[in-house]
């Protein structure tokens, strides 16, 4: 299923990020076809660009995503929320701290990619 008429494309190259609010002290992972703006619009909302993982299709950055949030949340990691509302894509969200570290999830991140797409 697309997001959208305008959305996600799964036959497209795309994008994994991951991205930090400090205020928030919260991370986020996302996906995006690449060239849409995604990334640099959470920049201007706050977020910091972490890093990127190219895919050549759209499906296989959307199977690590979705793979990732479902280990955060076996982890037992709830979405950070924001005080002043909700925003944008906040149920892809973790806390950092001193365990949750942003280079942690990271290279999980890597390794669900690795398991995922031999």
């Amino acid at each position: 299923m697309e997001c959208a008429e305008t959305g996600f494309k799964r036959d497209k190259p795309a994008l994994v990020y991951l991205v930090t609010n400090q205020r928030l002290r919260a991370a986020k992972i996302g996906i995006c076809n690449l060239g849409t703006g995604r990334v640099e619009k959470h920049e201007g909302r706050g977020w910091r660009r972490y890093k990127t993982l190219e895919f050549i299709a759209g499906c296989d950055a959307e199977t690590v995503e979705q793979e990732v949030i479902a280990e955060w949340r076996a982890q037992g990691w709830k979405p950070v929320r924001d005080g002043k509302g909700t925003y944008d894509g906040w149920t892809e969200t973790v806390p950092l701290n001193d365990e949750i570290t942003v280079e942690a999830l990271w290279t999980g991140v890597l390794e669900l990619r690795a398991l995922l797409l031999p």
